[in-house]
């Protein structure tokens, strides 16, 4: 059975490959034995989707269980320590992290879900010791390496995906990435590019009305530059366009109507003062 998207005819059957961090599936990988299992990820959308289970920890040789891990230093640039025995774990994940980046960038994914927190596999706001305390500001090396090899790929938490809205747009965008993979599979011509931006033109517009005007321009003047630099131009900003959220609809609420006052009637401060009656001689 196929399904028709206007630019290009699709398998309807073939299953959603995406990437996850094994736990929230309830694989006992954890560094105490345990597991994460989300009910979400593993029943509601596991019936649409073919998972993708990773834990770099285990792939590492850590062992179940292990000693417990955590980022240090700079922000921006952490050490990945062991906690009690203080062993430096920097240099062999992040080597292999890209090397499982590339083997995932071969099962051509549409989406990852990352566990919250997680020194190795933590999207954001992932712990960050030093100094005084803890500051959340970093990323899991392995998620940094996936997310830098596959700069398109729609990433999320499963502690944000229990946000009705943020799972929603989520979903949105594994479902656009997944259309722009099987176009660019089919044969990227000029004119399927125009049909896949006219499909996709309200949903750009929802979220980003200004990647909307640009991505159309791109489009319209196709033919002025390459073919290839302009499909990898307009998949970066297609994708880039749908991690803003939407502009938000909602509107203040009016504000309560005055009392009304007799057109006759005058201010306060303005009306004469009573007079007082005269007092008896």
């Amino acid at each position: 059975m196929t399904r028709r998207y206007g630019y290009v005819q699709a398998d309807a059957m073939a299953p959603l490959r995406l990437g996850i961090s094994a736990c929230l599936l309830g694989h006992e990988v954890r560094y105490d034995g345990g597991h994460k299992r989300d009910p979400f990820l593993a029943n509601t959308l596991g019936r649409f989707v073919e998972w993708v289970p990773v834990c770099p920890e285990v792939e590492l040789g850590l062992g179940v269980p292990r000693e417990p891990i955590r980022l240090e230093g700079d922000p921006a640039a952490p050490r990945l320590v062991a906690a009690n025995s203080r062993r430096d774990l920097t240099r062999a994940m992040t080597r292999l992290a890209r090397a499982r980046a590339a083997e995932l960038a071969r099962l051509d994914l549409v989406g990852y879900v990352f566990k919250t927190d997680s020194p190795s596999c933590g999207m954001e706001g992932v712990r960050v010791h030093g100094g005084s305390r803890p500051r959340r500001r970093g990323t899991g090396l392995f998620a940094r390496a996936l997310m830098e090899r596959l700069p398109l790929l729609p990433v999320e938490e499963e502690g944000r995906l229990r946000d009705g809205a943020l799972s929603a747009r989520f979903i949105e965008r594994v479902l656009a990435y997944a259309h722009w993979k099987g176009a660019v599979a089919a044969g990227m011509t000029r004119r399927r590019l125009t049909a896949f931006h006219a499909a996709h033109e309200r949903l750009l517009r929802a979220n980003h009305p200004t990647a909307c005007r640009r991505l159309g321009a791109l489009v319209a003047n196709a033919g002025k530059r390459p073919l290839h630099a302009v499909v990898a131009a307009y998949g970066a900003g297609f994708m880039e366009a749908l991690r803003t959220a939407p502009p938000s609809t909602r509107r203040r609420a009016p504000a309560p109507p005055a009392a009304r006052r007799s057109p006759t009637a005058r201010p306060a401060a303005s009306r004469p003062a009573p007079r007082r009656p005269r007092s008896s001689p």
